[in-house]
């Protein structure tokens, strides 16, 4: 585990959840009907996704990157278990990427 990161405690992952919450909700409001037509809507909503940016800026910045790892859905690299598929290509005329067309490679003198 790099350094930059450490496992967040149970009250700063409760920030960060409610900080998703928040801004998931702001996201919403802003997308919402009443928003389009209401600036007061929309400024409601783009104030709670400034507060849910604030809630997670109050999280250390190593919390928070563990948690982006952890959360992110991603998994380790590890070694490639088989090949590409589409098949493999016996030659470069079959390829047709135009680098390797009948007659063009024979030497001639000018």
């Amino acid at each position: 585990m790099n350094n930059d990161m450490r496992k967040p405690s149970d009250e700063e992952m409760a920030r960060i959840k409610r900080s998703r919450n928040r801004l998931q909700m702001g996201q919403a409001g802003e997308r919402d009907m009443l928003s389009k037509i209401s600036p007061t809507s929309m400024k409601a909503a783009k104030d709670m996704q400034a507060g849910a940016n604030a809630m997670r800026e109050s999280v250390p910045e190593e919390a928070r990157n563990y948690e982006l790892a952890v959360d992110s859905g991603y998994k380790k690299g590890g070694k490639v278990k088989k090949y590409a598929k589409g098949g493999s290509v016996g030659s470069a005329s079959k390829r047709a990427d135009g680098c390797a067309t009948k007659g063009k490679t024979k030497g001639r003198m000018v």
